[in-house]
Formats: C-alpha cells, sequence, structure tokens
C-alpha cells in the first residue's frame, strides 16, 4: 500500500499519480488522506479514481494538519491495512521510477528469504532532484548530500531520513500504528524519522538502494542569501547566529528523539537488549557532557559529513543545547 498526503498540489499530482500508474508492479493500493484540497486538485484526483479502482481516499478530519497529521491519518485509520505485506510513503508532488515498487519488493523478498520472514524492514533509496518545472537539478542525490545512513543509530542525533522514499514491511507499520494511535501522540515528532528509528529498534534491515528510484521535488527560487566575504563584525555576528540555530536544530533532534524513545520503550516488540540502547542514547540526549561523548563513541555516530559531525558532537558533548531541554521556558523547539 502507498500512503499519500494530499493539500491543493494541482500542479502536480497528475504527473504524480501516472507515475504510479506506470509501475511494473501492478499489486497496489494508493491511499490519499485528503487534508481539505481545493476543487482543482479534488477533481483530477476524483478522474484518476474513477479510472483506477486502486486509488482510494480517506478525508484527514483528525485536526492534525500537514505532514504529521496526514501520515499519522493514514498509519492509524487506514482500513485493511492488515491485507498488505509492505507499505511506502509519497509526498504529493514527487515522481516515481516505473520499476520502485519492483525494485523495492524484490529487495524485500530477498532480505525476507536470507534472513527469514519475519525480518523487518525499512528501505531508504537514491533520488534525483527537480525543480518546481520538472526540471533535472541533480542527478545524484545521495552523493551530494551524503544521504546514505550506514549506522541505524545515526538517526536519533541527525535528522537525515527522506520520508518520501521509505519502503517498510507491516511489522514496522503495525508497531508505529500502535504508538501513533496515543491521542496524546506529540505532533513535534517527524514521522519519517520516527519511522526509521522505530525500525532500527526493531532490528530491521535497513538496505539502502544506491540507484535512483525517484524524483525528489524540491521549489528552488532565484532569492538566495547574500554571501560575506569580508572579515568583520558582521561576519563574527553571522557566524554568532548561525552557531545558535545548529545548537537550536540540535536541541529540538534531542527532544524529538527523547519523545520517540520514550513510546518505543512501551512497545513489547523491542527486544530487552535494544531497549538497554534506547535507554543509553536518551541519557546521553537529555544530559549531554561526558555521559554523551561515550555513548557517541561507543554507537560511532556519525551525521552525514566531517562539519555536521564536529556541529553535532561540540553542541552535545559540551552540554550547548542542555538549556534548551526545558519544554516550558522553550515550547517553540
Amino acid at each position: 500500500m502507498i500512503l499519500c498526503p494530499l493539500y491543493s498540489s494541482e500542479e502536480y499530482i497528475g504527473a504524480e499519480f501516472e507515475s504510479v500508474e506506470k509501475q511494473t508492479y501492478p499489486n497496489w493500493t494508493l491511499m490519499i488522506s485528503n487534508d481539505n484540497s481545493n476543487e482543482a486538485t479534488m477533481k483530477i484526483l476524483r478522474d484518476f479514481m474513477a479510472r483506477d479502482s486502486r486509488v482510494k481516499m480517506m478525508e484527514n478530519n483528525s485536526g492534525r494538519r500537514g505532514p504529521h497529521g496526514n501520515y499519522r491519518n493514514l498509519i492509524i485509520n487506514t482500513e485493511g491495512a492488515e491485507d498488505y505485506d509492505y507499505f511506502a510513503y509519497m509526498d504529493n508532488d514527487d515522481i516515481w521510477k516505473p520499476y520502485k515498487l519492483e525494485h523495492y519488493v524484490n529487495l524485500a523478498e530477498h532480505i525476507k528469504k536470507v534472513k527469514g520472514q519475519d525480518t523487518p524492514i525499512c528501505f531508504s533509496c537514491n533520488m534525483e532532484i527537480i525543480d518546481s518545472e520538472g526540471k533535472l537539478r541533480d542527478p545524484d542525490f545521495a552523493s551530494t548530500y551524503e544521504y546514505e545512513i550506514k549506522n541505524p543509530m545515526d538517526a536519533f542525533f541527525t535528522h537525515r531520513v527522506f520520508g518520501c522514499n521509505l519502503f517498510l514491511d507491516r511489522q514496522v507499520y503495525f508497531a508505529l500504528r500502535e504508538m501513533m494511535k496515543d491521542p496524546d501522540f506529540p505532533e513535534t515528532i517527524s514521522f519519517d524519522n520516527f519511522t526509521y528509528q522505530t525500525a532500527a529498534a526493531l532490528g530491521a534491515d535497513l538496505s539502502f538502494v544506491p540507484n535512483v528510484l525517484m524524483s525528489y521535488r524540491r521549489h528552488f527560487t532565484n532569492t538566495t542569501k547574500e554571501a560575506v566575504y569580508t572579515i568583520d563584525a558582521k561576519y563574527f555576528m553571522r557566524a554568532l547566529k548561525e552557531l545558535k540555530q545548529v545548537i537550536h536544530n540540535n536541541a529540538f533532534i534531542a527532544r524529538d528523539s527523547m519523545d520517540a524513545i520514550d513510546y518505543m520503550l512501551k512497545l513489547d516488540q523491542i527486544s530487552p537488549a535494544k531497549k538497554k540502547e534506547l535507554r543509553e542514547i536518551r541519557e546521553a540526549l537529555e544530559e549531554g557532557g561526558v555521559k554523551a561523548m561515550k555513548v557517541w563513541n561507543k554507537y560511532h555516530i556519525n551525521c552525514g559529513n566531517r562539519l555536521r559531525t564536529a556541529e553535532n558532537w561540540l553542541s552535545l558533548c559540551l552540554g550547548l543545547e542542555r538549556k534548551y531541554m526545558d519544554r516550558e521556558k522553550y515550547p517553540e523547539l
């Protein structure tokens, strides 16, 4: 089953739905969570539903909007999900290569044959970047942005997961459902990173497919920030501001991961050994300092490139983000 949030995307959903219809693997259902889309978007959706019974829609009446609200709606409210072995996320403006599902399913079947049918899976893939007009901007996203996550524990220290290319099996899906059905489930938790973290906690196979399986649309603009080349007071003020933003971002990630871990620790499906690791990571994120340094080194954390890894390491291990753990004082994070 393909899970797709939809909000007034009449410019792009035609090409997106056509890319799903062209999949060489035909045994799919596209489930849409409609988030009060405009009439132009709904007309396109109704036309596709009329010509292809595999396209279905559910309304998002949860009161929660955006990616979080719509994916949560799809995960906890989709009827008949028990009949599906695999699930894939899809944004409402991307384009899939025709062989995307077939590649993922074949890989999943191979992994389960080799490792056992009860092996959870959560795959991600390389992408090409296109702009709002569909023009190719980058043919190899993984190399440019060092996207591949080689260490599952990295996902608790940095947000590098793109939900639009995730492919998971029923074990991961229903673990997510069990946690997300809580009416108090925090809206701040990033659904894509949460999916990957949950899969890692379940001991899933987290294979990365280096092949480009989709076109990821980024809406570039012609407006760019003015570079600062002169080393003067303005330069140092900008550096200080950016450092503060790095610390804020890391504090948000830490709080997000701590909330996610709190839910995972309640799952019976997660082994005692994994829960012990999760508790260690949570303590490191909350306390920082020496504890964080030990855990960081123990799990060989890497945030994608040397600069980002160094920034995150310094911010956490020096305790620079600890004061932002106060949710009442810093609710905006």
